[in-house]
C-alpha cells in the first residue's frame, strides 16, 4: 500500500469511529430520556424490553467505535513503521482513543441501566 492509502484508512477509520459514537450517544440520550419520563410508567416487560434494546444498539455502537478507531491506529503504525509520520502530521497524542472510549462507553452503560432501575425503584409517586 501507498502511503496516501494508509493516511485515506486513517482518516476513513476516525470519520466512521466518530459516527458510531454519535450512534452510542444518540441511543444512550434516549434511552436516559425514555427512563426520565416514562421509567417509573412502564411495566416490568416494556422496561425489559426498551432496556434490552438500549443494550444491545449501545454495545453495538461501541464495538464500531473500538473496531474503526482501533483500524485507524493500525493504519497510523503502520505510516509510523514505513517513516512516512515524519513528513505527515496526523495529530496524534501518543494514545489509542479505543483505551480511552471504551471504558467510558461500557461506563455509559451501566450508568444508563442504573438510571433506569433508580426512577422505577424510587418511592416517589
Amino acid at each position: 500500500m501507498e502511503t496516501e492509502d494508509y493516511i485515506s484508512m486513517f482518516w476513513s477509520a476516525q470519520d466512521m469511529g466518530i459516527q458510531a459514537l454519535m450512534l452510542y450517544l444518540t441511543v444512550s440520550s434516549g434511552y436516559l430520556i425514555v427512563a426520565y419520563l416514562a421509567g417509573d410508567k412502564l411495566t416490568n416487560s416494556q422496561a425489559f424490553f426498551v432496556s434490552t434494546l438500549f443494550f444491545v444498539f449501545a454495545i453495538y455502537a461501541l464495538w464500531g467505535v473500538t473496531q474503526y478507531w482501533a483500524s485507524g491506529d493500525q493504519a497510523r503504525l503502520a505510516l509510523e513503521a514505513s517513516g512516512a509520520l515524519e513528513e505527515i502530521e496526523l495529530n496524534y497524542v501518543g494514545i489509542s482513543p479505543v483505551v480511552i472510549a471504551l471504558p467510558m462507553g461500557l461506563l455509559g452503560i451501566i450508568g444508563s441501566l442504573k438510571f433506569m432501575w433508580d426512577v422505577r425503584h424510587s418511592n416517589a409517586p
